[in-house]
């Protein structure tokens, strides 16, 4: 696998290709994929480099399904960021790393979306979603954390143990109950909505899954109730309007789970060098108390095995 210098050197090569010339490449985010504006063209390249590493055949299936699913949103009226219409979108292969092409989208100002807002624009997404007809994997997005969970069972630390134990008996309900999972976008957080001059898009459709009912609204509160505790806003407005939220208890699982998945995934990811160690950190520190809380607003508990 090439480093980051020489697989934008590759990159450059394959945009000649292209057509694209005098480009200066902005890197824009650094992790599991490299972002790369394509300067002065409104392109953005997403190069996946774990997924590639780990499994070149899965990481060009995600990403062409992911080029599906934002092409599908977009016509079902939901605010998305679209592939490049300039070149072929892709997946395209440079060194032996998959990359997809997107439109790049300028930088706007805009004001976090409401609580009102980001209910809006997650029921659109979901509702969208659950009428999608593609391949849409069982609990996609959650087995990879079970990967994790797998690779964390003999770390040491006391606090990772509990959630394990949490993370199990959560995962045995989830199979339990597989004919009422739903199509969803898998990680519908407020981080993979982009501000546009257009408004809030919806991007990073590569972890769609079929996934518990509430899975999308979950993921956008998870870490917000994480870090903000039960009495943050959107969380709050989900939680007591029963137009948004009919069942507690399925919310309240939903929401458990996310946290435990974004917490073990999110430490696995940091111990293996690809991610913010101290930020999963923090979310190791808070994880139990607060799913306590929601335990008590909610009456999500699952009884010990």
């Amino acid at each position: 696998m090439l480093n980051k210098n020489e697989l934008i050197s590759s990159l450059l090569l394959m945009a000649k290709e292209w057509g694209l010339t005098d480009i200066t490449p902005h890197v824009l985010s650094e992790g599991g994929n490299l972002i790369i504006h394509l300067a002065p063209y409104p392109i953005v390249a997403r190069i996946a480099i774990v997924l590639s590493e780990a499994d070149g055949e899965y990481a060009y299936k995600i990403q062409d399904r992911e080029l599906l699913v934002a092409r599908y949103l977009h016509s079902k009226n939901v605010p998305v960021l679209l592939p490049t219409s300039l070149v072929d979108a892709g997946p395209h292969n440079v060194a032996d790393t998959w990359l997809t092409l997107w439109a790049y989208v300028p930088p706007a100002a805009l004001q976090p979306p409401s609580p009102k807002e980001a209910v809006d624009l997650i029921n659109k997404l979901s509702k969208a979603m659950k009428d999608f007809e593609g391949d849409v994997p069982m609990l996609g997005v959650w087995e990879r954390t079970c990967q994790s969970a797998q690779r964390l069972r003999q770390n040491p630390d006391e606090r990772i143990q509990a959630l394990l134990q949490k993370f199990h008996k959560w995962d045995k309900q989830m199979r339990k109950e597989l004919g009422l999972l739903v199509p969803s976008h898998g990680d519908a957080h407020a981080g993979n909505l982009i501000p546009s001059p257009e408004g809030w898009l919806w991007m990073d459709f590569e972890d769609i899954s079929l996934m518990p009912y509430y899975w999308d609204l979950a993921s956008y509160v998870g870490n917000l109730v994480l870090f903000g505790g039960t009495q943050e806003p959107t969380f709050t407005c989900m939680l007591n309007h029963s137009d948004i939220v009919s069942d507690k208890k399925t919310f309240g699982f939903a929401v458990s789970a996310r946290i435990l998945m974004s917490t073990l995934g999110n430490l696995d990811f940091a111990l293996a060098g690809h991610g913010d160690l101290e930020f999963a950190t923090k979310q190791l520190e808070l994880a139990e108390p607060i799913l306590q809380q929601i335990d008590l607003l909610t009456g999500e508990t699952l009884k010990g095995e």
